[in-house]
């Protein structure tokens, strides 16, 4: 999406959550990913609703709380990949747990945490994510 610019990121996503009444047609595609994002979590809106103070706001790890802007952002990522395919059959891996899926967004957030796990490993690692690994992990979720 934006990289590692904290500021910039919940910038766009708050500039998103100010256009969520607009039509779906004046938006862009990220846009669009986003507001779905923010659809699938009304408990983070108010935090949204304080505007700039929400730009500001730190979140500890571990804690209580989860980092809104982080978890939003894995939403957008696996919009993003779904969209582009990347890395190749993630989409149709996608479709098939959506499809099997009574409960759709938990579906969504248990290959988050394929995601998560993924980013988490690569920081600690200091390279790019391993798309191999995290398509195993994916799929793992899928068959079960």
């Amino acid at each position: 999406m934006f990289g590692n610019n904290r500021e910039e990121i919940r910038r766009f996503i708050l500039s998103c959550w100010n256009k969520r009444d607009q039509s779906l047609f004046t938006l862009s595609a990220l846009e669009q990913h986003v507001i779905r994002a923010l659809n699938l979590h009304p408990e983070y809106q108010r935090l949204l609703e304080s505007g700039e103070d929400a730009l500001h706001q730190d979140f500890a790890d571990g804690a209580d709380t989860s980092n809104p802007f982080f978890h939003l952002g894995l939403h957008i990522t696996l919009y993003e990949q779904i969209e582009s395919d990347r890395p190749a059959g993630i989409r149709a891996t996608y479709q098939k747990i959506q499809h099997a899926a009574a409960d759709k967004h938990e579906a969504e957030h248990k290959l988050l945490r394929c995601l998560e796990q993924s980013l988490w490993e690569a920081q600690a690692r200091n390279s790019m994510p391993d798309e191999k690994r995290y398509l195993e992990c994916v799929r793992k979720v899928v068959a079960r």
